[in-house]
Formats: structure tokens, C-alpha cells, sequence
């Protein structure tokens, strides 16, 4: 499940922090060899990116907004000549443990893309539809190439559009790419990224940040952020996190009928639970139409539904939510989508078997996840 695809390539692997390391808990790779040519990533409607956050406990000011650590997927409704769209859901609790569920929608227009220097990260109720200016997903093409041509760009940063700014200049910190895991369609990949760190000032204030941006043709995207404490030296240690974890976009090739042909045992990509519950969303949709489509061209599968926790909790409480997320798939298959019931079982697992460590939110999230086996032959 980990091989890499550029094991040819020389490389030098050190990790950032992990609980008790400066700075965020990723694995990077340094690549002394050619760059590493990143998968290719559509711009399209129905792009959806997951990410793990990381936010300290802000106390009552924290209106709306999810503390400790919670889970954000934005998706990219429309993409036009003129603008891209996106629909974010956040899902987490605030800092009384009480659910927040957050759905916010915003439209980043293409001139802001091309070329501004501000990034709002986070998504709020009260945000404008359109915040002119700035862009969301990560920095513009123009911050990309002054840190990919001169190695410095200047840079400005929202939290949230209400707080307030935080500006400076990023210095892209190695001449090489390094390397970021995702999965994307349920594969583990890993992505290039260029890394660039800044002491960026907000009102008498500076403040340490992190990088590692995707350098997309049409949309860089932040693949990690992490800032530090009020006057702290780079590196430093992390107070908010974000990674994203998983990208999922539509495709027309059955890529996952074809891997569980291959290996009878796929990660499924592209299915998303409320927060600690076994209540599946609506962006979960297109992953489960894929399945009984799958399930119907291949009329004798009979496949299990595996569900799978990080260690949060204790162990039976991730073991019964392991439990009922599978059901909750099987039941979404059988009841609206008409799959016989007979076809499919269901098993969880809790958090005994983690694909990651459970050490950092990347991992946690990565852990998260809803297996589709199928019974296989023996030497299948």
C-alpha cells in the first residue's frame, strides 16, 4: 500500500515533528534526483479535497468555529472562464464539545487566482459569498512563480475573513522539491511540493509559518500549513495544523472496479461521515452510485464492507463506530440504490488496523477510512 512509484530516485527522507519534534508531523522527501512529476489533478466540477485540521482551544471568541481536531472537504461545484466555485462542509465540535456543522459556499474569481497575495484558509457563516482579493484553496499562480523564479514572495494570510491579517514574505526554503503524501482516488501518492517558511507580523505581533504548496498550473494548492507561537524561531513547534489528506475527483475509467480486480481489497475513495457519527453526507453520493454500478457489471461479486477508526476513544467505541459506518454503507447500497442484500456483508475494526500512524492529524484522518473487499479465489 506504500510503494513508491519513483523508487528509482535518490532520496533522503527526514520527518517534521511528530508530538515531541518541532513543526508538523508529515514525512518529507527530499529528491536529489529529476522533480517529481506530480499525478495528474483536474480542475473540475467535482473535485473534492479532505482535509485534517489542527486548531488550539480559542476560547469563547471561537464563534462558529470547530476547535481541536476536525475534518473540512471542499468541493469545486463549477469551474468557468471567469471563476471556480466551491462548497465547503466542516465537521467538528467547538470548545464545549458540542457538534458544529458549518456549510459555507464561495466563488474565488479567476483574476484572483492569477494574481493576488492574500489567502483566506477558513471558511465561515458569516464570509460573503465572493471575498474580492484573495483566494481560498492556496496562494495564487503569481505567489507560486515568485517562489518557484526568485525563491521569495510577498505574502499576506487570513485564519478566517473576520480575524486578522497576517503579511510578510515566504522563503521558499530547499532548491528541490519535497515530497507530500495523499491519497487521491483512494491511492497513496505523493505529491511535490515546494516548501517556503515566513515570520509574518499581525498588528504588534509576529508569528512563525509553514508551507508546502502544489505548484498546479490552475490551482496551487496548500498542501500543508502549520504557525507557531508569538515570536517563536523557525523551526518551530505547531500550534494550528493543516493537511489535506485526501483528493478525490470523478473519472470515467472504473478505477475502482479495476483495482479491486487487481487486488480484492481497495481503499474506497470519496466516502465522508458527519463528525463522530455513522451518518453519511450527501458528498458521499457519487462513491456509493460507483460501487452499485460496480456491483451490478459484475454480477457475481459479493463483497465485505470493512469499516475502520483512528485511536481516538476508547477501543469498544471505535470498534461499534467501525461498526455502524460499514452498515450505514451497506445499508445506503441496498435501500436507495437497490443492491441485494445478500451480496454484501459488513465488519468493524476499530482502530486495530491503521494504515498510518496515529501520532499526527494526517495519520488520524488517513486511519478514517471505508474498505470494500471482495471475495477472491485462492491466488487472487
Amino acid at each position: 500500500m506504500r510503494q513508491d512509484p519513483h523508487s528509482s530516485l535518490v532520496m533522503h527522507i527526514r520527518p517534521l515533528a511528530s508530538s515531541s519534534l518541532p513543526l508538523c508531523g508529515a514525512l518529507i522527501v527530499t529528491l536529489s534526483a529529476a522533480p517529481l512529476q506530480p499525478p495528474r489533478i483536474p480542475l473540475i466540477a467535482g473535485l473534492k479535497i479532505t482535509f485534517a485540521v489542527h486548531v488550539p482551544d480559542a476560547g469563547p471568541a471561537a464563534n462558529r468555529i470547530a476547535q481541536g481536531d476536525y475534518e473540512m472537504v471542499v468541493e469545486v461545484t463549477s469551474v468557468t472562464e471567469s471563476a471556480i466555485a466551491l462548497s465547503t462542509r466542516v465537521e467538528g465540535q467547538d470548545t464545549a464539545g458540542k457538534p458544529v456543522q458549518v456549510m459555507v459556499n464561495r466563488r474565488v474569481p479567476r483574476e484572483d487566482l492569477a494574481s493576488s497575495r492574500l489567502q483566506v484558509l477558513g471558511f465561515h457563516t458569516s464570509d460573503p459569498p465572493e471575498i474580492q482579493g484573495s483566494t481560498a484553496l492556496g496562494p495564487s499562480l503569481a505567489v507560486i512563480r515568485d517562489l518557484r523564479t526568485v525563491g521569495r514572495a510577498n505574502f499576506s494570510v487570513q485564519n478566517f475573513r473576520h480575524l486578522n491579517t497576517s503579511a510578510g514574505v515566504l522563503t521558499r526554503s530547499a532548491d528541490a522539491p519535497v515530497s507530500f503524501p495523499v491519497l487521491l482516488n483512494g491511492t497513496r501518492v505523493e505529491l511535490p511540493a515546494i516548501r517556503a517558511t515566513g515570520q509574518l507580523k499581525y498588528g504588534n505581533n509576529v508569528r512563525p509559518w509553514e508551507y508546502l504548496l502544489l505548484d498546479h498550473p490552475q490551482l496551487p494548492l496548500t498542501l500543508h500549513f502549520a504557525n507557531g507561537a508569538i515570536d517563536a524561531p523557525i523551526p518551530f513547534t505547531a500550534e494550528t495544523t493543516r493537511d489535506i489528506v485526501r483528493i478525490d475527483f470523478p473519472t470515467e475509467d472504473r478505477q475502482l472496479e479495476k483495482a479491486l480486480t487487481q487486488a480484492c481489497r481497495v481503499e474506497v475513495p470519496g466516502v465522508y461521515f458527519d463528525f463522530n457519527k455513522a451518518t453519511l453526507n450527501p458528498l458521499s453520493k457519487q462513491a456509493l452510485n460507483e460501487i452499485a454500478s460496480l456491483l451490478t457489471r459484475q454480477g457475481d461479486w459479493r463483497i465485505t464492507i470493512e469499516g475502520h477508526t483512528d485511536n481516538v476513544g476508547t477501543d469498544a467505541y471505535n470498534q461499534d463506530l467501525s461498526t455502524r459506518r460499514a452498515t450505514a454503507v451497506k445499508d445506503a447500497l441496498v435501500s436507495e440504490l437497490k443492491v441485494a442484500a445478500g451480496r454484501v456483508t459488513t465488519a468493524g475494526f476499530g482502530e486495530t488496523r491503521p494504515r498510518e500512524t496515529n501520532e499526527t492529524i494526517a495519520g488520524r484522518a488517513r486511519n478514517r477510512r471505508v474498505e470494500l473487499v471482495r471475495e477472491c479465489k485462492p491466488g487472487q
